[in-house]
């Protein structure tokens, strides 16, 4: 059995990913490495909190969602990516949390329209309509 370590201070990136990849880890440490991890917003941070949008844990992916949320824009490009995976997409947890994330931004996410992408995550055959408006979103804002 692991030992808890609640409350015990997360000093850097690497700990607290290595703490939220863990899924034998407590929880409640995993809730705070996500929290730590807001507040260091890289590429790789934003890649691992949405591969943790597909974690096990109600509570992590909900953690993960609320952070990315608050993350805005900057979360874009990665979700995106997730969404367009075809190895990814069909996990419906995976959209359940792109759907929150898109639904509660912060940021109006490059300008673009994401009203079709939050009615394909939620609507028929969600993968693969998912997917579809994922790749348009992509290609509008990288132009």
């Amino acid at each position: 059995m692991k030992e808890i370590r609640l409350n015990k201070e997360i000093s850097s990136v690497e700990q607290a990913v290595e703490i939220l990849s863990d899924q034998l880890e407590d929880q409640l440490l995993r809730e705070q490495a996500i929290r730590f991890l807001s507040y260091h917003p890289s590429e790789e941070v934003i890649n691992k909190l949405v591969w943790t949008l597909q974690d096990d844990e109600f509570g992590i992916r909900w953690e993960a969602a609320v952070t990315l949320a608050q993350l805005g824009e900057k979360a874009l490009p990665e979700l995106l990516k997730a969404l367009t995976d075809p190895d990814r997409v069909g996990d419906p947890r995976l959209r359940e949390g792109a759907y929150h994330i898109l639904h509660h931004n912060r940021d109006p996410f490059y300008g673009v329209n994401i009203s079709r992408l939050l009615q394909a995550l939620k609507g028929p055959a969600a993968d693969i309509a998912s997917m579809k408006e994922a790749g348009r979103i992509m290609a509008q804002i990288k132009n």
